[in-house]
C-alpha cells in the first residue's frame, strides 16, 4: 500500500503519536474558540471553493480574532443554534432525546408554543399522535 499522502502514515511504520496529536489539535481548537471570537474578514463570495478529492477554499478563510473578556457572556445568537438542533431532531441544547416518545412530546410542545403565539389560548392537549 502507498501511504505517502496520509498525514500519519500507515501500516507498520504508522506514527505512534497520531491519536495524541489529534487530541492535542482538538484541545487547542477548543481553547481558541473559548478565548476568542472570530468574524469573517471578507464576504462569502470572496472565499471561493474548489473541489477535487476534498473541498478547499480558493482564497483562504480569513478571519479577525478578538480576545474575549473572562467575564463576558457568550455572544447572542438569537436562537439560531437552538433552531439548528431542533431541525436535526435534537433537543434545543444539542443533545439527543432519551427516547422517541420524549422527542414526540417535545415536538408537540414546540408546535403548541408556536400555535399559541399565533392563535391565542392552547388547545386541549393530549397525545401528539392522536390529535383531533
Amino acid at each position: 500500500s502507498d501511504f505517502a499522502f496520509l498525514p500519519f502514515g500507515g501500516g507498520k511504520r504508522k506514527c505512534v503519536g497520531d491519536q495524541f496529536a489529534m487530541m492535542e489539535a482538538t484541545v487547542t481548537m477548543a481553547m481558541m474558540l473559548y478565548n476568542y471570537d472570530f468574524t469573517f474578514a471578507t464576504g462569502p463570495e470572496d472565499v471561493g471553493m474548489k473541489t477535487g478529492a476534498t473541498i478547499h477554499t480558493m482564497n483562504g478563510l480569513n478571519m479577525h480574532p478578538r480576545k474575549l473578556a473572562k467575564d463576558a457572556p457568550p455572544p447572542k445568537t438569537n436562537g439560531w443554534w437552538e433552531k439548528q438542533h431542533l431541525k436535526r431532531g435534537l433537543r434545543a441544547d444539542g443533545r439527543p432525546y432519551d427516547s422517541t416518545e420524549d422527542a414526540a412530546w417535545s415536538s408537540h410542545e414546540q408546535q403548541q408554543l408556536t400555535t399559541n403565539k399565533k392563535n391565542g389560548p392552547p388547545s386541549s392537549g393530549g397525545c401528539p399522535m392522536h390529535q383531533d
